[in-house]
Formats: structure tokens, C-alpha cells, sequence
């Protein structure tokens, strides 16, 4: 498992697949100290059952948004030529501070 801090640069149309399957790809930006920026292709792919994971990824992420993402890399070979792919795993944001326990405990009931 790998992690990246950066922000969303932009996030590509949902892509629904024969199987039910949904797909979405995105772009991550992160910053070093110097000011180069290096990009991140990052895939998020759920069978049917979990689709609705990628509508709510879309929901709430948006471009601009500073995020930690954990990724696996998979590669693959294909006409002698290596591939890799940076696949979703986990996305935190970054400066989130409420929590549902503290939503609950703000309530005046």
C-alpha cells in the first residue's frame, strides 16, 4: 500500500461498464518544497454491488480538495510492454475535523 497527500486536480466522467460496474479516474496533484508538481492517474474501479462507492466518491470529493489517498500498483504485460495502474484504496481529506461523535455530541438534546 502506498499514500500520497495532494489535491484533486480533476475528475473524469463515471463510467459504467456491461458488467454494473463503475469507474472513475482522477487526478492528483501533489507539491514538493521546490514547487514541482508531480501528478498522480488514480483509478477507482467497484463491481456492481459497490457502485454506488464511485457515485458517492464523486459526490463528495471535489477538484480542489487536499486529500491523503492510499493506492495499490498493479501492473500488467501487454505486447512485451509493462503497464502499471495506481488503484483507489483509501481517501482521507485532509483538515477534516468533525466527525459524526462530535455532530452527535453538538446536538442540544
Amino acid at each position: 500500500m502506498y499514500k500520497v497527500k495532494g489535491t484533486i486536480a480533476s475528475i473524469e466522467e463515471v463510467k459504467t461498464l456491461d458488467n454494473g460496474a463503475k469507474v472513475v479516474n482522477y487526478i492528483l496533484d501533489q507539491t514538493a518544497e521546490n514547487g514541482y508538481v508531480t501528478k498522480y492517474n488514480i483509478g477507482l474501479y467497484k463491481k456492481a454491488e459497490y457502485a454506488e462507492h464511485v457515485d458517492n466518491f464523486v459526490k463528495y470529493n471535489k477538484v480542489g480538495d487536499e486529500v491523503d489517498v492510499e493506492f495499490t500498483i498493479r501492473s500488467q504485460e501487454y505486447n512485451g510492454k509493462i503497464y502499471n495502474n495506481l488503484n483507489h484504496w483509501k481517501l482521507d481529506k485532509v483538515g477534516a475535523t468533525t466527525t459524526a461523535k462530535e455532530e452527535v455530541e453538538d446536538l442540544p438534546f
